[in-house]
């Protein structure tokens, strides 16, 4: 039997390949075949004699390209092609079959195989045509879902920023309609306009964290910090959120020991704020109390959203900040698109901030921020 990898060196591009094949000699004749190949500067081979080893060194070791034998001792012709699959969707498997089995080798390729090989028909320049097929398909298809996947958020970020627009618009109407700035309003007619005016602001929110996600992707976070009264900012959050708040018979409330001004990027800033309070009141029980507190320690300060709504649990607290992340709408603290937490944790660490949750499922969420107030602004 071949040793567990092998290195092969000629003068192009290198691969890596997991040759699963419990027979020696099919073995010791592929590599043999292999070292024979120019295309390549290196082929990087790994050997498994059972698919449960192969599946070992796919969970621990990416590779270009499976060699992959129907005939294993712990595995049923082509199921082997799925449970590699599952283990590495992105990589290319090449079957190696004994039997001119038609039928078999349609079957490993509707599973999910990019090419079979009856191994009493194998040749090198076979071999390494099947190999250098598999590997830049898998490429071309990478790139062409990566192009997709720009062209998808291109057009996320220019339909969000589009829209904005005319909803930054709408709410300048609704602040002038229900200050009565064009006439009176009976009171019924204004708890309605508050009400569209609320819904308008829930979009304009959401479509804001996107175009934030884009910019921040693609150009990173430039800070543009200020002294800033953080009470202050935290206190314009609280009443952008006052109507929704009320609507979901949620009190929100803010205890701070902070007194002197904090270096920071306020707009970006209140925009984290802005989306912890959100999270918190919607996912809050009805005359649920959200308690916003700011506290010094040493050179550190500490700014945390506590509610006492359903809580999170441990599982989804560990992917509670990832992007796009909502566990089929089971997420419990979400804006609806995945994104706003995210944002919060790109723009806490930008101020050089980290953040976390601690919560016990049915005991309400504790979000903090944690950051250096080295810099904060003197009097």
């Amino acid at each position: 039997m071949p040793s567990q990898t092998t290195n092969m060196s000629r003068n192009t591009q290198r691969i890596r390949l997991l040759l699963i094949e419990d027979n020696p000699d099919d073995a010791i004749f592929i590599e043999e075949v292999l070292k024979l190949q120019d295309t390549y500067s290196a082929i990087d081979i790994s050997f498994a004699t059972k698919l449960r080893d192969g599946l070992a060194f796919l969970g621990q070791e990416s590779f270009d390209v499976v060699l992959l034998d129907l005939s294993l001792p712990d595995a049923s012709s082509t199921d082997s092609v799925t449970r590699v699959l599952s283990h590495s969707p992105q990589a290319p498997i090449i079957v190696l079959t004994g039997l001119d089995d038609k039928d078999t080798a349609l079957e490993a390729l509707q599973k999910g195989a990019q090419d079979y090989l009856i191994k009493d028909n194998v040749s090198g320049d076979l071999l390494i045509r099947a190999i250098r097929y598999a590997v830049e398909r898998r490429r071309a298809e990478r790139r062409a879902r990566v192009q997709a996947a720009e062209e998808r958020e291109d057009l996320i970020f220019t339909l969000a920023n589009d829209l904005r627009v005319p909803h930054i618009g709408a709410m300048r109407a609704f602040d002038l309609l229900v200050a009565e700035t064009l006439g009176p309003l009976n009171e019924e007619q204004k708890q309605l306009l508050l009400k569209v005016k609320q819904s308008n602001h829930e979009i304009l929110h959401m479509l804001q964290n996107l175009v934030h996600l884009y910019r921040i992707e693609q150009h990173g976070q430039k800070i543009l910090a200020v002294a800033t009264d953080l009470n202050n900012l935290i206190k314009q959050s609280i009443d952008d959120w006052s109507y929704y708040a009320s609507q979901n018979n949620v009190q929100v409330k803010l205890e701070s020991e902070l007194k002197e001004p904090i270096w920071l990027d306020s707009g970006m800033f209140k925009k984290a704020i802005s989306n912890l309070i959100h999270n918190a009141i919607k996912f809050s029980f009805a005359d649920g109390v959200v308690t916003l507190t700011c506290k010094c320690e040493g050179n550190w300060l500490y700014l945390q959203v506590l509610d006492n709504g359903r809580g999170i649990n441990k599982p989804e607290q560990e992917k509670l900040f990832q992007r796009f992340w909502n566990e089929n709408d089971t997420m419990r603290h979400s804006n609806g698109s995945g994104v706003g937490l995210y944002v919060c944790r790109q723009i806490v660490e930008a101020h050089g901030g980290e953040i976390s949750c601690t919560s016990e499922y049915g005991k309400g969420t504790i979000i903090t921020i944690r950051m250096l107030k080295a810099g904060h602004a003197t009097k």
